[in-house]
Parts: C-alpha cells; structure tokens; sequence
C-alpha cells in the first residue's frame, strides 16, 4: 500500500524525499499532469519506473531539474538547447538532449510547480518526470483513478487532489530539430526562439 499524504501537509516533502532517497517511487502533481517520480540516477529505481508503466525501453523517459546548472551537470546543453531552456522552462516544455557519460538521449525539463522544484533541490537530484499512467493508455487526472491504479504498485502518492486537463509537456528533439509531441508550447513558437 502506498502512503498518501495530502500536498498541503509539512512533512510532504521531506517524507518524498526521503522515499526518493531509499530508491522508492512517488507519484507527484506538476503544472500539466500528475507524474511518476524516481531518483533519475537510480538505474534500479527507473528500471522499476518502466516495469509500472508497461514501458519499452525505446522510448525516451523525462527527468525533471531543478534548473540549468543541475541539467548541465548530467546533460550536454547545446546552444540550440539553452536558447529553449531561458525562452520557456521552468514551463511545459521537455527537450531531448545527450547525456554527458553514457551519450544516450534523454528527455528533460524544468518543471513550473513550487512542489517538485523543491522536492528536486532538497534531494539534490534530478527525478523521473513521466506520466502517472500506463504506457499507451491517457493521462490520469483524478486522485482517485491514480490511488486505484497505483496504490500496490509504488511508495507514496503526493495527493494534490484533482488536477484540471491539460496536454503533458511539449518534447521537442533537439539533436534531430523537430517535435516529437505537440503540447502547450507549439512548433512555431519554438522555431520562432531558435531563429532568433
């Protein structure tokens, strides 16, 4: 069984990032949807992430910063990429980028909620930011839908209560130059900053 605690609630975020910590998975609110959190360092805890979600490992999993300097610690930040980063983030947009050791791509993003930015320097890593639904299936913004899918399945839940719906984050590929999902920030907006 899960633990839920209410977001209102003091002991929310060190509790949170105290499961992240042991290698346990949250699920927590952003400002699109709710999303399934780990140590993104964690290769055991994000490899439980993806058996929860019914995941391939194909597609690419978003990590969560709590701003550019964290992201450069682990990640390859382009021109192309920092132009994105200060034009829109912290905000709905994600950006596939190179990891610095291992050169694979992953997907990241500075998250516009006072919440997770919190939970992400108080645990000084980047976290998992992928939706809270299975793979393939629509996004989940009910509190209750979310405690019945997951509550056997992960640690904590970070209950915000219903959340209104939104599109999840934009991804756009930043080594190919080109969107992979269209979300609250469009093509053209973007094209328009790289431009400039």
């Amino acid at each position: 069984m899960a633990e839920i605690i209410k977001i209102s609630d003091k002991k929310a975020l060190t509790r949170a990032a105290s499961v992240l910590s042991k290698g346990g998975i949250i699920i927590y609110p952003t400002e699109t949807i709710y999303g399934i959190g780990a140590d993104a360092t964690n290769d055991k805890a994000v490899g439980k992430i993806m058996r929860i979600k019914k995941r391939t490992k194909s597609k690419h999993i978003l990590i969560a910063f709590s701003d550019v300097k964290m992201a450069k610690k682990y990640l390859v930040i382009t021109k192309k990429a920092e132009k994105l980063t200060e034009a829109f983030m912290p905000g709905p947009l994600s950006l596939i980028v190179e990891t610095k050791k291992e050169k694979r791509h992953v997907g990241f993003r500075i998250p516009d909620n006072k919440f997770v930015l919190s939970l992400i320097r108080k645990l000084g890593k980047p976290i998992t930011s992928t939706s809270a639904n299975i793979s393939g299936s629509e996004n989940l913004y009910k509190i209750k839908d979310i405690i019945k899918l997951f509550d056997k399945k992960i640690d904590m839940i970070i209950d915000a209560g219903n959340i209104p719906k939104r599109k999840a984050s934009t991804l756009f590929d930043t080594i190919e130059g080109k969107i992979i999902r269209e979300g609250p920030i469009s093509e053209k907006k973007i094209h328009d900053v790289l431009k400039g």
